[in-house]
């Protein structure tokens, strides 16, 4: 298959405010028609969060319903990682399916596939790195420092991208499915804070990323390291190019080999919040283009127009915290900067 371009293009990060699944995916639909995605909706039930969503299948998970959070119980992981392995060596990708009651948004929008003028269809899991150092045993404890129990987590979330890619493959098998694998804690990597060898960032995402027949990418919120980053096997890093451009613009020579190597970008241009009422969409479009200057300005065969064909153009972030005026509003502005950019 020929390896589709997005041409600035929309994409939502997928987290949206609203507590109608059928309004939201409506809404997905209408602003990202060529690479539509499914949204989290986090308001609706807690199960939805970013954490929590993924819990399905994982050995020893405890999803507590009154406390609205997941923790894992160490007892039961020996039991729960022997019943896990069963199914995992023998490819049951059912068993980690998500189901309507993590994710209402997700079969309402597998069943609008193919849609009017789509080529993408994308998806969404948390990334290894921000769930094992967000999620925690008893003893708050994260469970990235559980060596094994770990190494299951990062399987059963690789697998889950897998899941959504293949059903998106059976309800449009002309799209090409795009997952991410979103990383907020990223930008607290390499802080005092955390202590966290670089090559162990990489193994995990990169065993997530094999998993996928179609594109990978990754969202971090702020700054991080995109060296880091571009040195992985990920096909779409999505930045905040709102408020931390010149984070991602200082790593020319290993943006430029991404590029290179057939990376793309996803330019969270819009920011979400009041600031998304005070722009508009020519000034956000002139920011991404002469950010696209400065890259292929980074050496290669790269020229400002095919930086822009390999790019997608989005919101900085979430939207699932937000008001639906604001996620509107937002996703509405992100199409309109990708109609000032698109040929």
């Amino acid at each position: 298959m020929e390896r589709p371009l997005p041409g600035c293009a929309t994409l939502a990060i997928g987290s949206l405010p609203h507590t109608d699944a059928e309004a939201a995916v409506e809404m997905m639909f209408r602003h990202n028609p060529v690479c539509p995605g499914w949204p989290q909706l986090p308001k609706i039930d807690f199960r939805e969060g970013m954490y929590i969503q993924y819990a399905e299948g994982m050995p020893a998970a405890v999803v507590e319903e009154a406390g609205r959070r997941i923790w894992f119980d160490l007892e039961k992981a020996p039991e729960g990682m022997a019943f896990f392995y069963e199914h995992y060596l023998e490819d049951d990708l059912g068993f980690l399916a998500i189901s309507p009651d993590y994710a209402r948004g997700f079969e309402l929008t597998a069943a609008r596939l193919p849609s009017p003028g789509a080529r993408f269809a994308k998806g969404q899991v948390t990334g290894p790195v921000s769930f094992g150092l967000s999620v925690t045993d008893a003893a708050q404890k994260p469970v990235l420092y559980h060596e094994d129990l770990f190494e299951a987590i990062v399987k059963t979330l690789a697998f889950k991208g897998r899941w959504q890619a293949e059903r998106f493959r059976q309800a449009a098998p002309d799209l090409q499915p795009v997952i991410f694998f979103d990383e907020p804690y990223l930008t607290q990597v390499g802080s005092a804070m955390i202590s966290l060898p670089p090559e162990q960032v990489v193994a995990c995402l990169n065993e997530c990323y094999a998993a996928i027949d179609g594109y990978t990418g990754t969202h971090v919120c702020g700054g991080t390291d995109w060296g880091l980053l571009a040195s992985t096997e990920v096909d779409i890093l999505h930045f905040d190019a709102f408020r931390h451009m010149q984070e991602l613009l200082i790593y020319e020579q290993e943006i430029a080999a991404f590029m290179e190597r057939g990376g793309m970008l996803a330019w969270g241009i819009v920011p979400t919040g009041k600031k998304a009422f005070e722009r508009n969409a020519r000034e956000l479009a002139e920011m991404v283009q002469r950010g696209a200057e400065k890259i292929a300005g980074f050496g290669g065969s790269m020229t400002e127009e095919t930086v822009l064909e390999s790019s997608f153009i989005s919101e900085s972030c979430g939207l699932g915290s937000r008001d639906e005026e604001t996620a509107e509003r937002c996703l509405s502005l992100a199409a309109e900067v990708s109609d000032v950019l698109s040929p």
